[in-house]
């Protein structure tokens, strides 16, 4: 089976630096895109053995369509690369069948590493950021970290609730279990302590 990559991450220099990494293991289609849609867009065109994915892009966190890339492309293998820390992450990947994710702030010989070894299909244990302080945010659900993303970015429960198609009364509530779990007082407490855990949005 032929190897064709494509890569999903909103910072161009990102992606030039993973292509060109990449296509050092003799990977002849490494494509790029910036955003889910466009991810979508480009999965429906055209066949992919390996996806390379950040969890938070422009127009979303990627958890959103995760699922639904699954249903839709069972066979495509995923690595996640982000800075997002993944004590808060590992669990609900697993869950969607995803056991690669490689921390954006290893070493380049680990990323090297770690990307060959899935373009090669090798079986690792997801890099991880030794971090002996527990994490409030590894408690939230698969529903709470999307409703999340688009708190620490500024949006107001209306504008959440028509982008995840669910009532206001059900974002609110999700707002108050968030608050909860992680024990913020107040939006800006809660900003503090996103910046403290290196939840990135």
């Amino acid at each position: 089976m032929e190897i064709k990559v494509i890569i999903a991450d909103d910072h161009s220099i990102v992606r030039m630096g993973l292509s060109s990494l990449i296509k050092q293991f003799n990977v002849q289609v490494v494509d790029e895109v910036g955003t889910c849609n466009e991810l979508m867009q480009a999965l429906k065109n055209d066949t992919y053995s390996h996806l390379v994915l950040d969890i938070i892009l422009p127009d979303g966190n990627t958890l959103e369509i995760i699922e639904n890339i699954n249903n839709l492309y069972p066979k495509l293998s995923i690595l996640i690369h982000s800075m997002q820390p993944i004590e808060v992450y590992g669990k609900i990947l697993k869950k969607y069948q995803i056991h690669s994710y490689l921390y954006k702030g290893v070493s380049e010989n680990e990323i090297k590493y770690h990307i060959e070894s899935f373009i090669k299909s090798v079986p690792l244990a997801m890099s991880k950021v030794v971090d002996n302080e527990v994490n409030p945010f590894a408690s939230l659900a698969v529903r709470e970290l999307e409703v999340l993303h688009y708190l620490l970015n500024g949006y107001r429960t209306k504008e959440i609730s028509t982008l995840l198609g669910l009532k206001m009364n059900t974002i609110s509530t999700i707002k108050s279990v968030i608050f909860d779990k992680v024990k913020a007082e107040s939006f800006t407490h809660l900003l503090q302590l996103a910046h403290a855990h290196q939840i990135s949005y």
